[in-house]
């Protein structure tokens, strides 16, 4: 929609913001859409009577949403809003600055543009068969994120890309942050667990056994044999 608006030198994010109502509600004045909030996610908006689509992956967990960002940096760097998003370095938060008090610093919105062009960043990286229906995408629909979503589910490319597109915001947080003159903050970041196999995990915990509880574990005789085999080898 913003982007048709441009084309016809309409400002719809202004007109939004002139109007002191939210986009959804404004939609849900128009005649013939429907709105349908959804918890914890943004909304859907289709024709009335239209079939809400399928969700395909768990695309709101905070593994592929937030990805290695915390939600409201996440949220301040990505998403499209008639408010700009600023920093409050008091609380260590990002919020709309119709929300902040005090000390703040700006966060320049995202764009649709801005929006695109990481996606077309990440496409150059991919094997040269896989790019068009990506590119197509991009390219040739009115709704571009949402058919480059679906492009990358039918692909199988979604956690691919929701890996890289985590990598690409969390850049530019950090540059962000630099040119204002801040220290990026670890909890901003969120640091997954390393990897850990079950025979390292076996290792660890039974640091944490007695011997009582040790000689209480079944272990598999064919363990056994493996144990005495490597043992005869040494």
């Amino acid at each position: 929609m913003v982007e048709m608006g441009f084309q016809r030198d309409f400002d719809v994010v202004g007109h939004v913001v002139r109007s002191g109502s939210s986009f959804s509600k404004l939609t849900a004045q128009v005649d013939g859409v429907t709105v349908q909030p959804r918890l914890g996610s943004d909304v859907l908006i289709g024709l009335r009577g239209a079939r809400a689509p399928d969700d395909g992956p768990n695309l709101h967990s905070p593994k592929l949403r937030h990805g290695v960002l915390r939600k409201d940096v996440y949220e301040a760097f990505t998403r499209i809003a008639p408010i700009r998003y600023v920093y409050l370095p008091g609380s260590d938060k990002f919020v709309q600055a119709s929300q902040a008090e005090g000390k703040t610093v700006e966060v320049e919105n995202p764009t649709l543009m801005s929006l695109i062009e990481i996606r077309r960043q990440f496409v150059a990286t991919l094997p040269q068969e896989t790019q068009q229906p990506l590119l197509d995408a991009l390219n040739h629909s009115s709704n571009p994120l949402s058919k480059f979503r679906s492009a990358l589910i039918a692909g199988d490319l979604f956690d691919q890309w929701s890996s890289k597109y985590a990598e690409a915001i969390k850049s530019r947080v950090i540059e962000w942050a630099k040119q204002n003159d801040l220290t990026p903050r670890d909890a901003w970041f969120r640091h997954p667990p390393p990897a850990t196999s079950p025979r390292r995990t076996l290792t660890l915990l039974a640091q944490h056994l007695t011997a009582e509880e040790i000689r209480e574990l079944r272990i598999p005789f064919r363990a056994v044999e493996a144990l005495l085999s490597d043992l005869h080898e040494k």
